[in-house]
C-alpha cells in the first residue's frame, strides 16, 4: 500500500510541477490524475494490467473518501 500512495503522490507532484513550469491555469493534481489515466491507459493497451497493489490501495481510499474530502 505505501508504494502505490507513493506514485500516487508521485504523480501528483509531476502534475504540480507540470502546472507551475508551463503556469497552466488547471491544479497540479488534476494534471498528475490524467497522467496516471493516461498510463494505466497505455499500459492496458500493451497487455499489462494494473498491479494488485494499485487496485487494493484505490479500493481503501474509495471506501475512506468521505473522510478525505474537504469542502471548499
Amino acid at each position: 500500500m505505501i508504494a502505490a500512495l507513493t506514485w500516487l503522490l508521485l504523480y501528483q507532484l509531476v502534475g504540480e510541477v507540470f502546472a507551475r513550469l508551463l503556469s497552466l491555469p488547471i491544479p497540479g493534481p488534476v494534471i498528475g490524475m490524467a497522467l496516471l489515466f493516461c498510463t494505466l491507459v497505455i499500459r492496458d493497451r500493451m497487455g499489462l494490467r494494473m498491479p494488485q497493489e494499485f487496485q487494493q490501495t484505490a479500493n481503501e481510499l474509495l471506501q475512506h473518501l468521505s473522510l478525505l474530502f474537504v469542502p471548499a
